[in-house]
Parts: structure tokens; C-alpha cells; sequence
């Protein structure tokens, strides 16, 4: 399983109420039809940025979405990166980024997960 992490800018001049529009009933629902080998795809919208200490210099979040699109596919993205999306999908999709997407800002971001178990948990205890 494969797992990547976008950070996601909107495009400049779109609300965030149009951004979060477009990507959930256009982009999402094309994303989700064409991608092979997609098994598991996440968008969470960043509402608020909150400073964890005083010292933080803003509460200034430089993206407005979370993506994270699991692939069902062996290796990683060194490995896969060429092949995990064929060239017209990946056109298409890019090509409908540009109308709700600041592309040149969005990252990749590569990472290893690691879960606790629930029963470790005190909010699992009884």
C-alpha cells in the first residue's frame, strides 16, 4: 500500500466555500472514477490555524487542504511514481487542478504512518 500527502493551496481569487465546492462535487468525484488503483482517498479541510505557543510567529496556515489517497500498489513512490498515474489521466487531472488549485504551491509530502493501538488509549478505557 501506498500512501500520499498533498498540502493544498486554492486557487487566488476563490473563496474557500468554492474552493471545498469544486474539489468535493467535480474534482473528487473525477479523481475517485479515474485514478487506478485509488482504494482509499481523504480531504480534510483546514478550518482554523490555532498556535500551540506564544512564541509561534502567526496562526497562518499556507494551505487550505489535507489530501491523503492510499493506492493499492507494492513499493514506494521512487519505485512507483512513474507508472502510478497513466499520462492522459494525469493530464486530465492537472489540467482540472488548475481551475480550483494554486498547483505551484501544493506539496508532496512522503511519510511513514504509525497508529497506536485503540486499547492504549485512555479515552478506550473503561
Amino acid at each position: 500500500m501506498l500512501k500520499l500527502t498533498f498540502l493544498m493551496k486554492r486557487k487566488s481569487g476563490l473563496s474557500f466555500a468554492e474552493f471545498r465546492d469544486y474539489y468535493e462535487n467535480h474534482h473528487a468525484p473525477m479523481a475517485a472514477a479515474l485514478c487506478p488503483n485509488l482504494v482509499r482517498y481523504t480531504r480534510t479541510y483546514v478550518t482554523e490555524g490555532i498556535p500551540l505557543s506564544r512564541r509561534a510567529p502567526s496562526s497562518n496556515v499556507d494551505f487550505d487542504c489535507i489530501t491523503e489517497c492510499w493506492y493499492d500498489v507494492e513499493g514506494g513512490w521512487e519505485e512507483r511514481s512513474k507508472d502510478l498515474l497513466p499520462p492522459h489521466i494525469f493530464r486530465q487531472m492537472a489540467a482540472d487542478e488548475e481551475n480550483f488549485l494554486d498547483r505551484p504551491a501544493t506539496r508532496l509530502l512522503i511519510t511513514e504512518q504509525e497508529e497506536s493501538p485503540a486499547k492504549t488509549l485512555a479515552g478506550n478505557q473503561a
